[in-house]
Formats: structure tokens, sequence, C-alpha cells
């Protein structure tokens, strides 16, 4: 067990970064600077992180400045004398944090520490090493636990109560049942903590591939309700057939599926997953990637439905919810801080989250409608899609035929977009048919939004290939400006 332990804080003292550090602080004689925090917890896990250190010292000022002339670094101020320290190492970011030492040693200082597997340390100065743990992080490490510090660490700043679950999110832990006794007793303490640290901490557990269980443990925890007060009225609002379950139960099971879905993508759209993989993973803004959007949108889609219950003649319907829930999204997202973009996709998603289900259940769907799905939805079309299925699966039992007749759906309208929207596109149908300025030439038309709805109309009978030449485009035009003019002023889409 002890070799265990020693092996990896040696080779974390041969660190060249902490070594640097070390040598740093004894020529100004600002030792012992200690190590704590996650990158410590990693290395104990033979996981290494990024490059994100976390020191205490007795002079956190002193030594910020002394390291940043050794590194060529940029020194940030934070609060209560905290220092940090960013630079550049071979091209990657490095950040050190350097905060002041509390209760006058650094066993009082860890046992001030959230969690036990984040309240150990090691000083810099020490060879051969040796791991200060006075509440037995590294039991809790090796047993895969979070356990509190101390009952007062979570009062003391409740935002450790959502922490807990992005931990265990994290790393694939186990909460401690004394620590989540804890955490449901102090849930509604939640409600005070700032609105961006708690969207930081939401979205680092979105960003996982089990969000949807960990928003389960948070709801049993009562933190679910305590950061989204809505969850309150979609608890116990009953549907009707074919859902199995109440609103808040169906979004819940929405993220698992949505969970699953993201996984098996090649499997399920093995055509489309090369080009969809990249872009869910990509930063929409903020630090929030577009995958972990769409998982908050699942848990907020019917947000809408408590207020728009109605029975008739014993059904259950709930006319509207989707623009009652975009509104709703609307004011989840700005009392989170979402950014305006993220805003923005989640409201619309939100809004449009029926629209695929309305045309799969048309008794036929043309290659019209198709397109025009792709055209007003625009980039979020593949997120829309991808939402939807996760819907139907939550929605129906594993074993019904619906499940895999909506599968079907979700392929063919992405091979539409990949058959005939993008070949028309990469073969170059749209500059071949007409260009703005022959369109005013050949019309006699003066510039302005109907040459632009003229031009959507032509990309759109390029795409479904009824036309393939100038000339053809020309007849079309002749042929149907009346029409086409009409349908303009009458603000229809093109």
């Amino acid at each position: 067990m002890k070799q265990r332990t020693l092996s990896p804080l040696v080779t974390l003292l041969h660190h060249p970064l902490l070594r640097q550090m070390a040598q740093v602080a004894a020529e100004r004689g600002l030792l012992p600077v200690y190590l704590v925090g996650g990158f410590l917890r990693d290395a104990l896990l033979e996981h290494p992180g990024a490059l994100d250190f976390d020191l205490v010292s007795a002079d956190p000022v002193a030594l910020g400045m002394a390291l940043q002339h050794a590194v060529a670094g940029k020194v940030i101020c934070l609060a209560d004398r905290v220092r940090r320290v960013v630079f550049s190492r071979e091209g990657e970011r490095v950040q050190v944090d350097i905060s002041p030492l509390h209760g006058g040693s650094i066993v009082e200082d860890l046992r001030r520490r959230d969690f036990t597997i984040n309240a150990m340390a090691i000083s810099l100065a020490d060879e051969p090493p040796r791991l200060i743990d006075p509440a037995g992080g590294l039991r809790d490490l090796r047993e895969r636990r979070i356990r509190m510090s101390d009952p007062r660490v979570l009062a003391e700043d409740p935002l450790r109560l959502l922490r807990s679950i992005r931990l265990a999110a994290q790393l694939g832990f186990n909460i401690d049942e004394t620590t989540a006794q804890a955490i449901r007793h102090q849930a509604s303490l939640l409600r005070d903590v700032a609105p961006e640290r708690l969207r930081e901490e939401l979205f680092e557990i979105l960003h996982g591939s089990g969000a949807g269980h960990w928003f389960e443990v948070m709801d049993k925890l009562g933190l679910l309700e305590a950061l989204l007060p809505e969850v309150r009225t979609m608890r116990g609002c009953l549907q009707g057939a074919p859902h199995r379950f109440d609103v808040l139960t169906h979004s819940l099971e929405m993220v698992r599926c949505l969970d699953g879905i993201l996984l098996a993508l090649p499997k399920l759209l093995p055509d489309e997953a090369a080009s969809l993989v990249g872009p869910l993973q990509a930063e929409v803004e903020g630090g929030i990637s577009r995958q972990a959007l769409l998982r908050f949108t699942a848990l907020i889609h019917d947000v809408g439905k408590p207020d728009t219950r109605s029975t008739k003649d014993g059904q259950v319907r709930f006319l509207g919810h989707a623009e009652r829930g975009a509104d709703i999204a609307d004011e989840i997202t700005r009392r989170l801080r979402l950014g305006a973009r993220a805003s923005a996709m989640t409201v619309a998603l939100v809004r449009e989250h029926l629209r695929p289900l309305s045309l799969w259940q048309a008794k036929t769907i043309t290659p019209r409608a198709r397109y025009r799905f792709w055209r007003d939805l625009g980039t979020l079309t593949p997120d829309l899609l991808l939402l939807s299925l996760a819907d139907i699966r939550a929605t129906w039992a594993k074993e019904d035929s619906t499940l895999q007749g909506y599968l079907g759906f979700v392929r063919d309208m992405f091979a539409f977009h990949r058959e005939r929207i993008q070949a028309s596109e990469q073969a170059g149908k749209r500059a071949s048919v007409l260009d703005g300025h022959e369109v005013m030439a050949r019309m006699g038309l003066s510039p302005g939004p109907f040459v632009g709805f003229l031009l959507e109309r032509l990309r759109e009978e390029a795409s479904l290939g009824s036309l393939r030449t100038k000339e053809e485009a020309l007849q079309y035009l002749e042929r149907h400006l009346p029409a086409l003019w009409e349908a303009f002023t009458k603000g229809e889409l093109p």
C-alpha cells in the first residue's frame, strides 16, 4: 500500500514545472510551498490532467511575483490575496493558483477544504515526498468515494453541494451516504449561489456522457429543484398515451436516452457520425459544448407542459406547450447567465422540438417538405433530429416498433441532406443556375428582398433536381414570376 502511494508522488515531484516552482520558492526564501487540489489528486489516480496547479503558501503575493518573473508569465489578482500565474510551456497553457495558508498550518488548511480527495497535500521541498492526508482522502480515492471533509464545509460554500456531483461525474465515483444525507438536508442553500458559478458546475456535469444518471442523483438529493425551480411543477404532471412517465421522469429519461444516442452514433447513424461528432464537441461559447447544451435542452424541452395541461373527452392535452416552453427556457437561460448564442440555440430547440415528429406523422413526406425542414432550421437541424430521436426513445418502450420506424425517418432526413442538398451544393448547381445580378437583369428587377426570395426558390428547385441549367432557371422564373410575387407579398417563405 505504501509503495503504491510513493511511486506517483516521486514521479510528481520530478515534474519539471513543479521542480521549477520549488526552486523559485527556495531561492526567494518562500518555502514551504504545498501542492494541493486536483493536480495532486489526479496524479495519485495516475490520470494526468491539464497543467492546472494549486499551491498553498504563507506569502502568495511574493511567490506569485517571483514565479511571474521566472516563467515570463502574467499575474492575475484574485480575492483574499490569491494570485494566479498564467504562462505557456511548449505551446500548452499553464495555470498556477497560489492561495494563502489558512488556519496556521497545512493540516488545518486541509481540514477546511471541501472533500477529502481534495484535502491532501505534499510539500515541494520534501525529499522523499510525504503525503499529508489528515482527512483520509487517499482511502477515499482508492474506494472511489466523494466524502466531505467536515459537515460544515457545505454551508460555508453551498456551491460545494453541486460540486460533489460534478466530481463524482468526472471521476466516476460514488457519493458517501453521510455526505449524501448532508447534501439533501442543505440542498436549498444552492439557491443562494451566484448564477455564473452554478452554470459552470452544471455544464461540467453536462459535458460528460453520464449526465442523465447524475441528473437523477441530483433530483434524489434535492439539488435539481434548487437549481431549476421549474422542476417542481414538472414532477407529477401526468401525460397521456403513448407516454409512460410524468413530465419530469420523461425529461430525465430523455437525457439518459440522448447520452446513449451520442455514444452510439457510429452504429445508429453510420453515414453521419463522422460529420456530427466534431460539431457536437465544439464550443458554442463560454466553455459550453454543443452536446452539453443539447443535454440541457433535453432536460427542459417539456418545461411548458405544466402550464398548458388540459383534458378533453378524457384525453390529456398540452396545446401550445412548445411555445410556452420556449418562453420559460428563455427565462432559465437568462437566470443561469448563458451567453446570447447558447440561449438562442436552447430556446429555438425547445420551440421547434415537435416539428420533426409532426413531419414524420405526415402521410407523405415530399422532397420539398424535407428540403424546407433543413432550410428553415439551418444549422440547428442535426441537433433537433437527435433531440427528437431521444424524445421518441424516452416515450415508447424499447420493444416498440415505433422506435425503429422513427430511427428510419431520422436516417432518411440525414440522407436527403447528404444526397440532395449537399450534393447539389458541391456540384455547383446553385452557381450554375442564376445569380442575383442575372436575375435582376433578366427579370428587370431592382435590388431588394424579392431578389433574395427568388434566389432561394431557385436554390430549392436546384436541390430538388428540377433545375440544371441557367436556361431552365430563366424559364422557371418567367413562368412563375406572378405567383412568386404574390407569395412574397403575402409574407410566405420562398
